[in-house]
C-alpha cells in the first residue's frame, strides 16, 4: 500500500503542475486498487468528460459502482 500512497502523491504534484490525461488514469487506477472508490470515481468521471471515446474510464466506472 505504501507505494500506491506515495504514487499518488507524485501523482497529485504532476496534476497541480501539468494536467493531463494519462496522470489522471493512473492517479484513478491507483486510489481503485487501494479501494478508495469515491476518489477513483471522482477521476473517471474527469476522464470521462476529455475523452469520450475511451472505454476504460466507463469500465473502471462500472467496476466502482459494484463496489
Amino acid at each position: 500500500m505504501g507505494r500506491y500512497k506515495d504514487t499518488i502523491n507524485d501523482l497529485i504534484k504532476l496534476l497541480d503542475i501539468e494536467p493531463n490525461k494519462f496522470a489522471l488514469r493512473y492517479r484513478a487506477e491507483a486510489y481503485y486498487l487501494m479501494e478508495k472508490y469515491k476518489e477513483s470515481f471522482n477521476d473517471v468521471n474527469k476522464l470521462l468528460k476529455i475523452e469520450t471515446n475511451n472505454e476504460w474510464p466507463s469500465k473502471l466506472s462500472a467496476k466502482i459502482i459494484e463496489k
